[in-house]
C-alpha cells in the first residue's frame, strides 16, 4: 500500500512538473494569428526552380538583399550560416533563402559567385516582372535605389531595403520576424522550437 502510494505522488509530482515548465520565450517578433506566408517561384542560383511551397515540413529563413550590398547583407549570411552550422543535424530541416532586391546587376552568375561562399546549402533565388512586384508587396519588403555620384559600383547605385529576417514555419505559415543585425545567437532558440514543433 504504501509502495502504491509513493508511485501515485511520483505521478503526480512529474505531471505537476511538467505542468509547470515555462512557454518559450522568443527572441523576434511572432504574428498573433496565423497566415500562410506567400507563396512565390523564383529561379536558384543554379538555374533550378525554386518554389517556396516546396519546403513544407521545413522552417524557412527568408532573407532580402543584394549582392553588391556594402554591409547588411554579407553580414547577415555569414550570421546565418553561423546559425546553421550551430544547429549541427537539426539544420537538416532549415532552408536558408535570399531573394535579390536587385535583379538588374544580380544575375544567375553573380548570384552562384556569392551565394555558394557563404552556404552551399543555401538558395539565392532571382525573380523578375509580376513575381518580384508581388513578393515585395505581401512581405512588405522596402526597395529604393540611391545613386551615388561619382561611384565605381556598377550602375552607380546602392539599394535601400529592408533587413529583417522571415520565418516560415514547417506549416507554410509567416510566423516570426527578425530584427535587422540579429546574430547566430539571438536567433537561435528561437529557431530550434520551430524546428522543434510537428509539420
Amino acid at each position: 500500500m504504501m509502495k502504491q502510494r509513493l508511485i501515485f505522488l511520483f505521478f503526480v509530482l512529474v505531471v505537476g512538473l511538467a505542468g509547470c515548465s515555462k512557454p518559450h520565450e522568443f527572441s523576434g517578433t511572432v504574428f498573433d494569428s496565423t497566415a500562410a506566408a506567400f507563396d512565390f517561384t523564383g529561379t536558384n542560383y543554379d538555374g533550378t526552380t525554386f518554389q517556396l511551397s516546396d519546403h513544407r515540413g521545413e522552417v524557412v529563413l527568408l532573407f532580402f538583399g543584394y549582392t553588391f550590398c556594402p554591409d547588411v547583407c554579407p553580414f547577415t549570411l555569414a550570421d546565418l550560416n553561423m546559425l546553421y552550422n550551430q544547429l549541427g543535424d537539426n539544420a537538416e530541416n532549415l532552408t536558408v533563402v535570399f531573394v535579390t532586391v536587385d535583379p538588374e546587376r544580380d544575375t544567375l552568375e553573380k548570384m552562384a559567385s556569392y551565394v555558394p561562399a557563404f552556404n552551399p546549402n543555401f538558395y539565392g533565388v532571382r525573380l523578375e516582372g509580376e513575381m518580384y512586384e508581388a513578393v515585395k508587396t505581401a512581405y512588405g519588403v522596402y526597395v529604393e535605389k540611391r545613386f551615388v555620384e561619382g561611384s565605381e559600383i556598377p550602375g552607380g547605385y546602392f539599394v535601400d531595403h529592408t533587413g529583417i529576417i522571415y520565418l516560415v514555419d514547417k506549416v507554410g505559415n509567416l510566423s516570426e520576424v527578425f530584427p535587422p543585425n540579429s546574430d547566430a545567437d539571438f536567433m537561435q532558440a528561437d529557431v530550434e522550437y520551430w524546428l522543434s514543433q510537428r509539420g
